[in-house]
């Protein structure tokens, strides 16, 4: 669908909302998104783009700040318009490094300072952006004050006097507009790979019955239709919720940070391992917490090429994940086809051509088909429907 066919409306109660303008079938691309500004997230540095969000083993360091890395020569020559005044910056702050909002709000600031118009912005532009300042606690207020004087530090050699900026660049209120506005950007696997402003899909609002759902492609943001939607009905995507969990499970599952050693993931699954075993019967694996920890311990042993004890915990998912995530939710179908490419390197092909069907079926609406993500399910599934016609 054309940008044109998404407009903002004033939405009782929650401010501004979008809403379509024709009759919309599931399925269909309501609005392609570039960001305003983006970084990779810290834990993500050096394992994927700085750029293009892709992962990457063999990344090419900046030779200023010998901080960004990029998949060549193209990703860093497009990137250089906003790292060239951030190169500096992160090489007056080594051996430091900003935390992600710090990084993301020091790009605004130098967009805003070139001025710069985006595309992100044709239906809601940066300085449209609201803050919940006003619903802020004075601890919450202080931690943005912290923020902007952190920033101010950082941007000291860029910018030597930040009262001399135009009034429109106020560190407080960017950071209190980040803190509301900005989207965590996910790969193709759904795993966390950066942080993102998208003005104008800031003005979606939540829904526990969505119509829409967002997904990425590499920086792009993606905003697809799950279900019909009628001349005028408001755009809402899924907020997923969480519920009570036991207080152990939920502190392992937010401890753990993406490992980038072997040794490091054989800790991940060890811990996994120890956790659903001491509380087995005791904790089910529809706990949205128990169900995290199940994705830990089966990421691990992908990544320690244990493939059978992988299949293991990611069938354990699959009536969770029906459960947190029904309909069409990108989050299912992303567990299915990963559950599906595991049966079939356990030469179970049957079973993983029926789930791998299932996740087509999701991912078609979801995705779209010309989402990479969508090529490498079709190709696996060819494959597997190859191999059923032989035997």
């Amino acid at each position: 669908m054309e940008p044109a066919a998404l407009e903002r409306f004033p939405s009782p109660g929650k401010g501004s909302g979008l809403r379509s303008c024709r009759r919309v079938r599931p399925g269909e691309l309501l609005y392609r998104a570039e960001p305003f500004a983006y970084v990779v997230s810290k834990e993500q540095l050096g394992s994927v783009c700085e750029h293009c969000l892709r992962r990457n083993e063999h990344l090419h360091r900046c030779s200023q700040c010998k901080v960004a890395k990029y998949c060549g020569k193209s990703c860093q020559k497009e990137a250089w318009l906003d790292h060239k005044q951030e190169c500096r910056c992160l090489k007056s702050v080594k051996p430091n490094f900003p935390p992600d909002s710090v990084r993301l709000a020091g790009r605004i600031v130098f967009k805003l300072l070139r001025q710069s118009v985006w595309l992100s912005e044709r239906l809601y532009s940066f300085s449209d952006l609201q803050s919940n300042i006003e619903q802020l606690s004075e601890e919450m207020k202080d931690g943005l004050r912290h923020l902007a004087q952190t920033l101010q530090l950082y941007l000291k050699t860029e910018i030597q006097d930040a009262s001399r900026l135009p009034p429109a660049i106020d560190f407080f209120q960017i950071f209190a507009k980040v803190t509301c506005n900005c989207f965590t950007i996910s790969n193709g696997e759904m795993q966390d790979v950066g942080v993102g402003l998208y003005p104008s899909m800031s003005l979606l609002n939540h829904s526990c019955d969505p119509n829409c759902v967002i997904v990425f492609e590499g920086y792009q943001l993606l905003l697809r239709s799950i279900r019909e939607i009628q001349i005028g009905e408001e755009d809402a995507e899924k907020l997923a919720g969480e519920e009570h969990a036991w207080k152990e499970v939920k502190d392992a599952v937010n401890e753990v940070r993406y490992p980038k050693s072997k040794e490091e993931w054989e800790q991940v699954l060890a811990r996994c391992q120890n956790l659903l075993s001491s509380h087995m019967g005791r904790l089910p694996d529809t706990n949205i917490y128990q169900l995290k920890m199940l994705d830990c311990a089966m990421d691990a042993c992908i990544n320690l090429e244990s493939w059978e004890e992988a299949l293991y915990y990611g069938s354990r998912t699959l009536g969770p994940y029906r459960l947190h995530y029904p309909g069409f939710h990108p989050l299912r179908a992303v567990q299915l086809m990963r559950v599906g490419k595991l049966q079939y390197s356990q030469d179970m092909f049957p079973q993983a051509l029926e789930t791998l069907k299932q996740a087509y079926h999701i991912m078609k609406v979801t995705h779209g088909t010309d989402h990479s993500l969508m090529q490498a399910l079709m190709e696996i599934k060819e494959q597997c429907e190859a191999i059923m016609k032989t035997q």
